[in-house]
């Protein structure tokens, strides 16, 4: 896209007019050699005539049966081809969009998808959804926009916004799946989406609701705007707020929680960040909120940026209850790729090393830069850096290292499903039929106030409520040894003092996101003053409140069957080291361990600079199962002292890992229940492997 979203000219046209110039000029060329060689007078205006007749086949009589040049004879035969062929082009590209627009129409269950010039996401989910064969209808407010071009090209049908009322009815919303409103001026959007919904009034059947999927990137705005929209009838379409800041902080959150790396020996959880936006601000509250530590020590954010001091009284405005959870700091600096060496080095001599690093620097060339001159920091150190983590629109960059990882990209949020999250809501959507569940059986009814809605009406800030709830089992999870896995069977059962531990941690994150949130103590609850009686320690509530907590917590393992998954305590298997030889295929050892310990998941630690480790590990990954890495030292350093096909396979293993330990053995023995290796060795707990894979000694064989 051109730096003010103009349309470019397309390049088909050009090549096409292109070439019948150059076979123009070939016929001019070819008359005048010709008619020179018969002796035949000639002038440059009757042979660019002659040129141009050949154009409906018309060639001289006096020429014919003559010797004539090569340029003449491909002339004579090109001229007339792509003519045809640009005239047949022509009027495709007049027919082409009344075509599809009738098709899609006729066919339904089509996408509208409208942006701006400057709506690089609307672009990313047009190709995204033609890539999986959907059709699509894009409503674009500017049809000069590259990506509005580009997008017909591959497929998509157009309706022009010039009278909305009256181009909505072009729509075809009676049949459409759904509507992705996604102009980066919420304002925009939420003009659009007040047409959308009178049309489907108008023509949508009731009881099959349209999905009108809104970007609304403000916190504030998206609040107001979501109380003007759940007034409206729901029975011909329904509103779906979505804010890119949201889920991209839930996608970190997730996939690199902050216990995935773990300094041995270090106590503190401290997570330095390099500006601050509204995706760092949502990731620091879900993380703060939503994060369960059995040492009940939460992580410590520390937000380096220009004009700190406005940040802060904007972020304590809006997050009144953020200071009771865990210290957010922030300090006054202009970070750049020539100072950030001495920016961490000032930060690890203030709070200790962190735990993981996170950038959100506006442009990617900035964020990238410093990035990479924070790993350097740690590869001159020779030290093994945390997670560092970028925000960059263009996702993965071939100048990335294998401890950098990029987040936010707007193709990895593109996809309508992502945007409507239910492909990931399963379990949230189990959370609140049971909270309904609850509430019905002391005599509430659908509708007595926003939360006492079906999944497909709540309002989204109460869905994202549940989110978090659901995000939450798979982080308290982690930290007492298990994880969440797919497919059917029973859960693990807890004891009675983790049982206790979670409902602390449950209570916890309940009353977090209420501080969040501004509410405070109240001896009798008051929505409308945000006050609220159980907003106090866990060890001052009633028993019967406790209660309320303690079944949240037992009913995980039915909500998680419901949503097609189960959690498992984890079997560390530590791989020891077995230099380069060359490790046998874990099949029987899989099978092995499936078979005596089928309530556990296998999770096998080993040294990422092992031959044996690393090439085991690598087997055992694209057999799905989870990995747990060792480092000793700068990772990038290692995996640039491998020949190319291990340093791949390394690199895949630093993104497939579960967890990553900066230790001084990578061999992780202190919390392996089993330990795998390729010779003999005195320890219980060994499980040796023979050259063909079979299993030579075992702990279950004794």
């Amino acid at each position: 896209m051109t730096a003010k979203g103009l349309r470019l000219p397309p390049v088909a046209p050009i090549v096409r007019f292109g070439a019948m110039g150059v076979a123009f000029l070939l016929g001019i060329w070819g008359f005048a050699e010709a008619y020179g060689q018969a002796g035949i007078a000639s002038t440059l205006a009757q042979d660019a005539f002659r040129s141009l007749r050949l154009i409906v086949g018309n060639f001289p009589q006096a020429l014919e049966g003559r010797d004539l040049p090569i340029a003449l004879h491909i002339a004579r035969w090109a001229l007339p081809l792509l003519t045809f062929w640009s005239t047949v082009a022509l009027a495709w590209e007049q027919l082409r969009n009344p075509w599809r627009l009738a098709v899609i129409r006729a066919r339904g269950d089509h996408l509208v998808i409208a942006g701006d010039a400057d709506s690089g996401l609307a672009a990313q989910a047009v190709r995204g959804a033609l890539d999986e064969g959907r059709r699509v209808l894009l409503w674009p407010g500017d049809r000069r926009t590259v990506w509005v071009a580009d997008a017909i090209e591959a497929g998509a049908a157009e309706v022009e916004q010039a009278e909305m009322d009256d181009s909505a009815q072009a729509l075809a919303l009676d049949k459409a799946r759904a509507v992705l409103l996604l102009s980066r001026e919420a304002r925009t959007n939420i003009a659009l989406a007040s047409v959308v919904l009178g049309q489907a009034a108008r023509v949508r059947p009731a009881g099959d609701p349209l999905d009108v999927i809104l970007r609304v990137d403000d916190l504030d705005l998206r609040r107001s705007v979501e109380q003007r929209f759940e007034q409206g009838d729901r029975k011909t379409a329904r509103v779906r707020l979505a804010a890119l800041p949201d889920i991209a902080a839930r996608q970190l959150a997730l996939a690199r929680p902050i216990d995935g790396f773990v300094r041995v020996g270090q106590a503190g959880r401290g997570v330095l960040v390099i500006g601050f936006t509204a995706l760092v601000e949502r990731y620091v509250l879900r993380t703060l909120a939503g994060g369960h530590y059995r040492d009940g020590g939460k992580p410590g954010f520390v937000i380096h940026l220009a004009d700190a001091a406005t940040a802060e009284a904007g972020f304590r405005a809006r997050n009144p209850g953020a200071d009771s959870l865990s210290p957010v700091r922030f300090i006054e600096a202009r970070p750049d790729p020539a100072g950030i060496s001495a920016l961490i080095d000032l930060h690890v001599a203030a709070h200790g090393e962190p735990v993981a690093i996170l950038i959100d620097a506006g442009e990617d060339d900035r964020a990238l830069a410093i990035a990479l001159a924070v790993d350097a920091r740690y590869r001159t150190a020779a030290l093994v850096a945390p997670p560092i983590h970028v925000r960059m629109d263009g996702g993965h960059d071939a100048r990335l290292g294998a401890g950098i990882w990029p987040f936010g990209a707007l193709a990895d949020l593109a996809d309508p499903d992502m945007l409507l999250q239910d492909r990931h809501d399963a379990l949230a959507r189990s959370i609140h039929d049971f909270y309904l569940e609850g509430r019905f059986a002391e005599g509430e009814r659908i509708g007595v106030r926003a939360s006492m809605q079906e999944w497909e009406n709540l309002p989204e800030s109460f869905r994202d409520d549940n989110r978090l709830v659901a995000d939450c089992y798979q982080l308290k999870l982690r930290d007492i040894g298990a994880r969440l896995v797919e497919g059917s069977g029973p859960s693990l059962l807890l004891t009675p003092d983790e049982l206790e531990e979670l409902s602390r941690a449950e209570h916890d994150r309940w009353m977090a996101a209420k501080l969040v949130q501004g509410w405070t103590f109240g001896a009798v609850r008051d929505d409308a003053k945000r006050l609220h009686p159980d907003i106090i320690p866990y060890d001052d509530l009633s028993e019967a409140i406790k209660d309320l907590d303690r079944e949240q917590v037992r009913i995980m393992a039915r909500l998680l069957g419901a949503a097609g998954r189960r959690a498992l305590r984890v079997l560390t298997v530590a791989i020891l080291p077995g230099g380069e030889a060359i490790p046998p295929d874990p099949g029987a050892l899989l099978a092995a361990l499936d078979a005596h310990y089928p309530d556990r998941v296998p999770l096998f630690a080993g040294d990422l600079a092992d031959g044996w480790s690393r090439t085991m590990m690598a087997r055992l990954h694209e057999r799905g199962r989870l990995i747990r890495l060792g480092l000793t030292g700068h990772v990038q350093a290692i995996i640039d002292s491998l020949p190319g096909a291990e340093a791949r396979t390394a690199a895949t293993l630093v993104r497939a890992a579960d967890g990553i330990h900066a230790v001084t053995n990578a061999t992780g023995l202190s919390d392996a229940q089993l330990v795998l290796t390729p010779g003999p060795i005195d320890d219980h707990r060994a499980v040796q492997l023979g050259g063909d894979g079979a299993i030579v000694r075992a702990p279950w064989a004794r």
